[in-house]
């Protein structure tokens, strides 16, 4: 019996190493609430934290503009290509931009989830950390980076006010 095919995430025709801004969320496994405690970021988190932050180490043609963790997901906007590299570079790699093989965002994240991983099961060898895949929008201008700037700022104040919300309602 042949498995049921998994719904592509990324666009078909699209190159995801090709230069540019990308917003990305991953949940975790069956959305648990693994990354805070008490309304703040846990020892998990910071696991995960630390090792978004490490990915430009791994991926030289790369820069993480910005990224939020939540209880059940992250939220990164990741630049790839020669934006990503400090002024200096960046003209030393003028010429060779159509000849560098920059990183695919789902190697990226799928670096992220396995360095994270590893080390969060020295802790905890049996958890599950993350859902099988991952949502990505690509930034078209500057428009569109500003307002996904904001909603990743604007995200733990408004899972905060839900929480609120949520306990108010309850008798």
């Amino acid at each position: 019996m042949a498995l049921p095919d998994r719904k592509r995430q990324r666009l078909k025709s699209f190159d995801y190493s090709t230069p540019g801004c990308y917003f990305v969320t991953i949940l975790t496994h069956k959305r648990q609430m693994l990354f805070w405690s008490n309304g703040e970021i846990n020892k998990l988190g910071k696991i995960v934290e630390k090792k978004i932050c490490e990915l430009p180490q791994h991926f030289r043609f790369i820069k993480i503009d910005n990224f939020v963790i939540m209880p059940d997901h992250i939220h990164l906007l990741v630049t790839i290509g020669c934006d990503a590299l400090p002024k200096s570079d960046e003209i030393l790699f003028k010429d060779l931009r159509k000849q560098i093989n920059y990183p695919d965002l789902s190697d990226i994240i799928g670096s992220l989830k396995s360095y994270s991983t590893k080390e969060i099961h020295q802790l905890y060898p049996e958890l599950q950390i993350w859902h099988k895949s991952f949502y990505d929008h690509i930034i078209t201008n500057q428009k569109d980076y500003d307002e996904t700037w904001d909603y990743i700022e604007a995200n733990p104040i408004r899972w905060k006010i839900k929480i609120e919300q949520n306990k108010k309602q309850q008798p």
